[in-house]
């Protein structure tokens, strides 16, 4: 499941202050170490250093270039990236602790351990290209076999998984935010020249097909490889608890962050780079 680098330090040697930061780090700290946030982060931090600075993304030359490459370093910071993210859900939380009582224990269970470690392990896999073009081969295997094969029964129970969160519709909201924070950066920075934010909104919508079919096309690869180990049975109770009221509340809550988080980081992204390409064109 899947924002900003916001670095925070609060220095006060007041005891009440400590007192009340005490709790939301304890929180938080339960969170990033059930969920495995630091390894997650980790390996989205590193997915953005990659597609920030690909040749169609970041069309710069030489030292333009390399000072763009430093910029996404700086921004792709994952300590930083998970800190605000988790500020932002212990907001989200704040009013709902059953939600994350209810998410905790589940993670604790060793289903919850076992699916948590696989979805982790199965991200980092996808960094390596060779897996990627696999695990999309094997998607595409699985869509074009007949219903009562174990490669589309497996699908189907990877579909109900990602329905059960609404996983497909909350990524595509994610991805047009983050797409028109992009824009908007460089907009910003008078790197997109003759557009308007409404032209370029409208320019961001029109991709909204496009990105729910990268979307889908991820999505399922993805599950299909990550909880390939897991038996039926697991699967049906996993799907089972995660359509339950209190899992799909933590998950929103979980995709609100991640909005807040990542659309800042690619406004500070369009930014840097537009302000790139600026000083290439002096």
């Amino acid at each position: 499941m899947q924002p900003s680098p916001i670095r925070a330090t609060l220095l006060t040697i007041l005891l009440t202050a400590l007192l009340v930061a005490a709790p939301h780090t304890a929180r938080a700290n339960d969170i990033a170490r059930a969920f495995l946030l630091e390894e997650l982060f980790e390996i989205m931090a590193e997915e953005g250093r990659r597609s920030a600075v690909m040749d169609d993304a970041a069309p710069l030359q030489g030292r333009a270039l390399d000072r763009f490459a430093m910029d996404v370093e700086r921004l792709y910071d994952p300590d930083a990236m998970l800190r605000a993210f988790l500020a932002e859900l212990d907001d989200e939380l704040a009013a709902h602790p059953e939600m994350r009582a209810d998410a905790l224990e589940f993670a604790e269970t060793e289903l919850g351990k076992r699916v948590l470690q696989l979805e982790i392990s199965a991200r980092s896999a996808l960094l390596d290209d060779a897996v990627d073009e696999a695990a999309r081969l094997a998607l595409k295997e699985a869509r074009a076999a007949s219903e009562t094969h174990p490669e589309a029964i497996r699908l189907a129970l990877v579909r109900e998984r990602i329905a059960a969160n609404d996983l497909i519709d909350l990524n595509i909201s994610l991805g047009l935010n983050t797409s028109f924070a992009y824009y908007r950066g460089m907009l910003d920075e008078d790197a997109v020249e003759g557009m308007t934010a409404n032209e370029l909104l409208q320019l961001v919508w029109a991709q909204q097909d496009e990105i729910r079919a990268e979307i889908e096309d991820w999505s399922e690869s993805f599950f299909l490889l990550a909880y390939g180990p897991l038996s039926e049975d697991e699967m049906y109770a996993l799907i089972g608890y995660a359509r339950t009221p209190l899992a799909v509340g933590f998950n929103q809550a979980m995709f609100r962050a991640f909005d807040t988080v990542f659309t800042e980081l690619s406004l500070r992204l369009g930014q840097a780079l537009g302000r790139r390409l600026r000083f290439e064109e002096l």
